[in-house]
């Protein structure tokens, strides 16, 4: 009992700092780091055909995101990541970076990170993040549980957003509401080594650097047989 208010203190210390410190991080992490985690992941899943091949053939744009939690009673979590559009040529977009981050009340003993692989499945899903901004993720751009397998796709009822989820080698889809996730537009001007906006990167009119082939490579890639 005596260390309970030790806990909570240190618990109040790493939310504030977190809070306090995520929107200096977001401006000045590396986006290259963020490319790499997001083909390494995005290439896992479709190997072990953790997303279903029709439904990464029909995507629209893809998102990720690596979230961080940590915290005792009070915990907090935050993270980066970036989106994609699909061309009208069938190819990719250059990424344009995202953050997110949020306190709440709960144990998390550790520190634990998740990746989540966002599937936009309309048109409208991907200009809310070609908007720039912030991007709510409520009412039709919930992100629900997306289906595990061809005969799930038929049977699960279409969403604006699937989510897919990896945490410690665990997979699996599960619903991601509530949330906002925010471009950082700081983070792509050094990306890009100039002022762009989402809208540019997303359309195409700003072409992918070469440093940025190593996720559109992973995004292109066929499914194995």
């Amino acid at each position: 009992m005596k260390n309970r208010p030790l806990l909570s203190a240190w618990s109040l210390f790493f939310c504030v700092a977190c809070l306090l410190t995520a929107p200096r991080s977001f401006a000045s992490w590396n986006l290259q780091e963020t490319v790499g985690e997001a083909a390494a992941v995005i290439h896992q899943f479709k190997q072990e055909g953790k997303i279903p091949k029709s439904v990464f053939e029909k995507a629209k744009g893809v998102a990720f995101l690596r979230m961080t939690k940590g915290g005792l009673v009070i915990s907090g979590e935050y993270g980066h990541g970036l989106v994609v559009q699909r061309l009208a040529n069938g190819g990719w977009s250059g990424p344009s970076a995202i953050s997110s981050s949020a306190v709440g009340i709960g144990a998390q003993i550790g520190g634990s990170e998740t990746n989540y692989v966002f599937i936009l499945n309309s048109e409208h899903a991907v200009r809310r993040f070609a908007h720039g901004g912030k991007v709510h993720m409520t009412g039709e751009m919930s992100g629900v549980a997306g289906p595990q397998s061809e005969h799930d796709v038929f049977l699960k009822p279409k969403s604006a957003v699937y989510v897919y989820r990896s945490t410690e080698g665990l997979f699996g889809g599960i619903a991601f509401t509530g949330s906002d996730l925010r471009e950082a537009p700081d983070t792509n001007e050094r990306y890009y080594h100039r002022a762009v906006t989402a809208s540019e990167i997303l359309s195409g009119q700003v072409a992918p650097p070469h440093r940025a082939h190593t996720l559109i490579d992973a995004l292109s890639a066929p499914y194995p047989k």
